[in-house]
């Protein structure tokens, strides 16, 4: 069994990351970054998506291990480390399927686990159409949109004005960001929620160019007339489950200064 670490750099992680590495070498497994059968990431939830990003295409088994500020996304906290190493060995381990965010457009298929954003490269507003299974739903106006996942809910889509949705619950959610509202112009001025089969299409961007943003990497897009297709598709990732985890509290925790 072959595994490999990605990890935050940050004062102090070496002592988890050496004995993780540790206590897999013992059982007999290899350390390596290719093709492995085990991804562990310790640090925070970008190093988390940083480690889907380079290795979900060849459908590894994914765990994490919160050494930052706010974890969200990470199973397992620092301290737990005997749990998390215990949890991994076990051949009956709990995992989860997550399915993750397809966009398409031109020659690009991208994927994420959190969201999809467009937006200007300018820093100017941008313009498009915004389609739901081939019916017209608006043109918006604005910074942009934000299309989640409902793990990614808590993400960028919740800081602009989304709902946060329970996380075994399959969806898309699509916010507008910073839409503008006047006589010519007029959307939503909501998030909306939709049922896991629905394909949102992008049409009819009237900049000349524009930055489509996935979890933590980006493409610049120039000279473009077609459609961009964001949909949940058949790619899923599988990641280590902690049953010692509460969603509920670790959303008050993260979200509710007491």
């Amino acid at each position: 069994m072959k595994f490999f670490i990605c990890k935050k750099n940050n004062i102090g992680i070496e002592n988890v990351v050496k004995k993780v590495q540790s206590e897999l070498e013992k059982m007999g497994f290899e350390y390596t970054d290719s093709k492995p059968d085990i991804v562990i990431s310790i640090g925070g939830d970008g190093t988390f998506l940083e480690a889907i990003q380079n290795f979900y295409s060849i459908n590894p088994l994914f765990a994490n291990i919160n050494y930052g500020n706010l974890g969200y996304l990470c199973e397992y906290k620092s301290e737990e480390l005997e749990f998390f190493i215990k949890d991994l060995l076990d051949l009956n381990r709990n995992e989860k399927n997550i399915t993750l965010l397809e966009c398409k457009f031109n020659n690009y298929e991208l994927f994420a686990l959190n969201e999809f954003r467009i937006e200007s490269s300018r820093g100017d507003t941008i313009i498009f159409d915004v389609f739901i299974n081939d019916t017209y739903l608006e043109t918006l106006k604005g910074d942009g949109c934000c299309v989640s996942t409902s793990i990614g809910s808590s993400g960028m889509a919740r800081s602009i004005g989304g709902a946060i949705v329970d996380n075994e619950i399959e969806m898309i959610q699509f916010v507008e960001k910073a839409p503008i509202h006047n006589r010519s112009y007029s959307s939503m001025k909501s998030a909306f929620v939709l049922e896991k089969s629905k394909v949102i299409t992008i049409k009819n961007i009237r900049n000349s160019e524009f930055n489509v943003f996935y979890d933590n990497k980006g493409v610049k897009v120039g000279n473009f007339h077609g459609g961009i297709n964001i949909f949940l598709g058949n790619k899923k990732v599988r990641i280590l489950k902690n049953l010692r985890n509460n969603y509920i509290k670790k959303t008050h925790e993260a979200f509710i200064n007491d």
